[in-house]
């Protein structure tokens, strides 16, 4: 799934630039099983579950590969 224009802009206002284009490549890079129309929400959930640290982000897109339902119910979305 391609990153929106939204998650961009949420990624370079949460992270250095260097930083933002690492999260901006990892979504790119990412493909979240059994995923619908909810791709933009569960990148949302998790930079927002972040709080702009990579070490979190990292975290946070593992535990979405397993079951990004859970992402969503974290950030309460």
């Amino acid at each position: 799934m391609s990153v929106t224009e939204t998650v961009r802009q949420q990624a370079r206002r949460l992270f250095t630039p260097a930083d933002a284009e690492e999260v901006i490549a990892a979504f790119n890079a990412t493909e979240l099983p059994l995923i619908a129309n909810n791709g933009e929400r569960v990148y949302l959930a998790i930079l927002l579950l972040s709080r702009g640290d990579m070490e979190r982000f990292r975290r946070e897109l593992r535990q979405a590969k397993i079951d990004w339902r859970d992402t969503l119910a974290a950030a309460g979305l």
